[in-house]
């Protein structure tokens, strides 16, 4: 186990700026040093230690003190998370749907105004749904107690113990696994809540629209499934590592989405059959034709498969950080 004096200045530390933090953290270790060793020669030195650290006050206060100000929405500690991980939203969701629509576009014969319409509100829809969500879920991994590595498990008064203080603990989930799930999970929330319906026509032949009148009326109880899980991801992304509460939110996020399209591929009320462009098993007459027992069984087992590897996983890596 790290000393106290370790555990206090990553404790003060880890909610300032990164390029405060060694300055700080040596001005911090020389000030505890000198308080150390100016104490009586007959006192205990693990109880002159704790005097010193309880003298300086608790973490979260001291590190408002650094920084002139209290912690805002997103605080210093992950202010640059936040920031690295919404650029790489804005750069990349936004983007896709952009192509996407841009692709329906073209497909559907619209005007050159109609397109670019179409493909800027679209890319500007997405890109406010990143930042909003995005901020949220950091907002809740700032504000939320639910972690053992967190600071609010010290309460912010006069009665604290430095003994208590938890110990600096590496990501448990890396960064580039972080970012993945959260970029996946808001491109299909964006898919979800476009305010218009992906569809176009081919000459006379209607395509695009890839799923039913029914599955396109539950499309607001999978887009809270997926609000559910992008804000579990950003979360996991924030803190570096799963829980149980969050492995939780997760699971709900997963059942409103998996679930109702399991069902409606089980009653064979998922996908438009009659509007696909195209097939993909040839009958005896020569006719493109789709296997819909094929697809609709192909797509039940890769959902459930998906979900109950996320809810495994997510449960197992929560059971290691308790």
């Amino acid at each position: 186990m790290t000393s106290m004096t370790d555990r206090y200045v990553h404790a003060v530390t880890v909610q300032l700026p990164e390029s405060q933090r060694e300055d700080i953290a040596r001005e911090l270790r020389g000030t505890i040093e000198d308080t150390v060793a100016a104490a009586p020669e007959s006192a205990d030195p693990g109880a002159a230690e704790r005097q010193a650290l309880l003298d300086l006050g608790h973490p979260t206060r001291l590190a408002d003190s650094y920084r002139g100000e209290p912690r805002s929405l997103i605080g210093p500690r992950f202010y640059p998370a936040w920031l690295r991980t919404t650029k790489i939203l804005l750069a990349l969701v936004p983007a896709v749907v952009g192509a996407v629509l841009l692709l329906v576009g073209l497909f559907d014969h619209s005007t050159p105004g109609e397109l670019v319409l179409d493909v800027l509100s679209g890319a500007f829809y997405a890109a406010l749904h990143v930042v909003f969500w995005t901020t949220l879920g950091f907002a809740i991994a700032e504000r939320t107690g639910l972690e053992a590595d967190q600071l609010e498990v010290l309460p912010a008064t006069e009665e604290w113990d430095p003994a208590t203080l938890p110990e600096p603990a590496r990501r448990q989930v890396t960064w580039s696994d972080s970012i993945a799930s959260v970029v996946t999970n808001a491109f299909l929330l964006v898919l979800l809540v476009l305010p218009f319906r992906l569809g176009g026509a081919i000459d006379d032949f209607e395509w695009g629209q890839l799923f039913t009148d029914t599955a396109y009326s539950l499309r607001w109880v999978l887009a809270t499934g997926m609000v559910l899980s992008l804000l579990a991801s950003v979360h996991v992304l924030a803190r570096g590592r799963w829980t149980r509460p969050t492995a939780v939110v997760n699971l709900l996020g997963t059942l409103l989405f998996v679930g109702p399209l399991v069902w409606l591929a089980a009653r064979n009320d998922l996908y438009a059959w009659d509007t696909f462009p195209v097939a993909w098993v040839r009958d005896a007459g020569g006719e493109l034709k789709i296997n819909d027992t094929a697809t609709l069984v192909t797509t039940i087992v890769v959902l459930l498969a998906v979900a109950l590897w996320e809810t495994v996983d997510s449960f197992r890596k929560a059971a290691r950080t308790d």
